[in-house]
């Protein structure tokens, strides 16, 4: 059965039938945690298992059993397990649901949505005559030239730089607006554990995302190099932080090089 699109605006809406088979009995608890514990045990780089069998509000179960209770509810807020529980019962699944889920625990929307075996994070794909978007729930987003290092790399920046589909799913989830993402390639180790070496990053470089909040992750230039760190500003300094501190220790940025904030890194798998 095809995705049910909702009356207001694109939000579309899933049934927790519609990729299951009619009358398949749901999991109990137990299977809910044995999936978990098989999912969990599923490599970075892994494809993902065909559950295909599976209802999505099941599947929507055992994902949010690799979150943390507190930090479930601070993404779907209050009452999180109930709603869940509802989902599985047949309830309408938000598609703000699914995505935050897939932001947080770095799996696919449409894996969780299908259940179809896939990599974890899918290759982007590129937009061109031959290969138009077709996709509604996706939109075209702009993959500049711009390697930027976690650590170190080259400031190369273009602006008519392929487009690429990206899941307009996600963006309302982190809160991106098309016009103001963008989409580029972490390279080197200074922010692992959190952004792993070319990782791709969804930056919003709207002219709000410029503004330093402390501790938040930032795309920026130094004279002829570009950086992904954290910053935080004390007085007139600007601090760049690692999150790979021991082999990075936080710096002060040279205030003799030019500083230019390209914008701030909202997801890199997952909502940052």
């Amino acid at each position: 059965m095809a995705k049910k699109t909702s009356d207001f605006g694109s939000e579309t809406i899933f049934k927790a039938d519609d990729f299951a088979e009619i009358g398949k009995n749901r999991l109990s608890a137990k299977q809910i945690r044995e999936f978990s514990k098989v999912l969990m045990e599923v490599p970075d780089h892994a494809a993902l298992p065909d559950w295909t069998h599976l209802t999505v509000g099941d599947r929507l179960a055992i994902v949010s059993t690799l979150i943390p209770a507190e930090q479930l509810e601070n993404l779907m807020g209050s009452g999180a397990r109930y709603a869940i529980s509802r989902y599985r019962t047949g309830a309408k699944v938000p598609v703000d649901a699914v995505a935050a889920l897939a932001a947080e625990t770095m799996l696919p929307v449409d894996w969780i949505v299908s259940g179809r075996a896939q990599a974890r994070q899918p290759p982007l794909v590129r937009i061109t005559p031959d290969n138009p978007q077709a996709d509604p729930d996706d939109v075209p987003i702009q993959k500049l030239a711009f390697k930027a290092a976690a650590g170190r790399g080259a400031l190369i920046l273009d602006e008519l730089a392929d487009h690429v589909r990206f899941p307009r799913a996600i963006l309302a989830h982190v809160g991106v607006a098309p016009q103001h993402a963008r989409l580029m390639e972490a390279s080197g180790e200074s922010m692992k554990e959190t952004i792993h070496d070319g990782d791709t990053l969804l930056v919003d470089v709207s002219p709000a995302a410029v503004e330093i909040v402390e501790g938040k992750i930032y795309v920026f230039g130094l004279g002829n190099e570009a950086y992904v760190k954290r910053l935080r500003r004390t007085g007139d300094a600007v601090i760049m932080i690692s999150d790979n501190r021991e082999l990075f220790p936080p710096e002060e940025a040279p205030r003799h090089l030019p500083m230019r904030i390209f914008g701030r890194v909202k997801w890199a798998g997952r909502s940052l």
